[in-house]
């Protein structure tokens, strides 16, 4: 699963890096390059919300707490959960 979880994060950020980059510069295709970053963005984080569901380690409002930071600020708490969080929870 650690290994899905990086590289469907990898996948998401340069995709919707690369689209940003294109968008800017209005080059052909940058909403397909975006469009892809964003589903691969939500691969990555429903297997992490349930992961954190799941969990026995934790308890019901850092649960909630982790969920909530997912929805609204999805890649940087996708770049903690990875370096720091995944370690204590999964």
């Amino acid at each position: 699963m650690l290994r899905y979880l990086h590289i469907t994060f990898a996948i998401s950020f340069f995709f919707t890096i690369a689209g940003a980059l294109m968008k800017i510069m209005h080059m052909e295709h940058a909403n397909s390059i975006l469009t892809i970053g964003m589903i691969a963005l939500i691969a990555f984080i429903i297997p992490a919300i349930y992961e954190i569901r799941t969990s026995p380690k934790i308890s019901v409002v850092e649960k909630t707490m982790w969920t909530i930071a997912f929805i609204f600020f999805n890649v940087l708490t996708g770049l903690v959960y990875l370096l720091m969080g995944r370690r204590r929870i999964a």
